[in-house]
């Protein structure tokens, strides 16, 4: 077809069919851009078109396995020593040995105020090797509180990948952090808490210094 095309119009116009078509195809593509990699962490984001950030990081823990991550997930007490300005995770409902209803609150540098979230995890599995856990917001699954702002949009996803002496951890997330908050801070400010938190996480699990916590979330059907 493209070579009748060709025949048709004038070369120009047909060198010019041929750039805006690979033009198109590169747009279509996804592009992260590389934010740090440091200490064994790469950190990454791409820029939505209301100027906000969704991120990507990646890890291998050496000697550390799935149900590891998995444990110490249950483990919400030990959430602040790893989630990065998180104070508080509470599992509000078990709807399914795979789905969870969880509240976290999140402390904020003066002057902004405190946020926290209900959300909605599933986890499943993809593969022998492969897992995921998917997070969603649900904002109104509780009353707001008087000393915080409720995060109405977050979608995040675990991908963990059991390989023959690590677990390869990706973790991905777009969030809003919803109230007065310009743009550049949320984007600065979620950069470096999924850099620190990944940091945090891989501390936390190669130190084992957490305790399971029954039920701990097993896999299942996610839609």
């Amino acid at each position: 077809m493209n070579k009748h095309f060709c025949k048709i119009i004038k070369l120009q116009k047909c060198f010019l069919y041929t750039a805006l078509a690979v033009s198109f195809n590169i747009k279509a593509e996804t592009f992260w851009h590389l934010y740090k990699s440091k200490n064994g962490v790469s950190v990454y984001y791409q820029s939505h078109s209301n100027n906000t950030f969704e991120v990507k990081a990646q890890m291998s823990v050496e000697h550390v396995s799935t149900n590891d991550f998995l444990e110490l997930l249950s483990d919400t007490d030990a959430a602040p020593q790893w989630l990065e300005n998180v104070s508080l995770v509470e599992v509000i409902k078990h709807i399914s040995p795979h789905e969870n209803l969880v509240y976290s609150y999140f402390d904020s540098p003066w002057p902004v105020a405190n946020r926290d979230s209900i959300t909605y995890s599933c986890y499943s599995k993809i593969n022998a090797q492969q897992s995921k856990l998917l997070i969603a917001a649900r904002p109104n699954a509780l009353s707001e509180k008087e000393n915080a702002v409720r995060v109405r949009t977050l979608n995040a996803t675990w991908l963990l990948t059991q390989q023959a002496s690590a677990l390869h951890i990706e973790y991905q997330i777009y969030a809003l952090p919803s109230g007065a908050i310009p743009t550049w801070l949320n984007n600065k400010v979620g950069l470096k808490s999924t850099y620190k938190t990944l940091i945090n996480l891989r501390n936390i699990l190669t130190q084992k210094s957490y305790a399971a916590t029954l039920p701990v979330i097993q896999a299942g059907k996610c839609n």
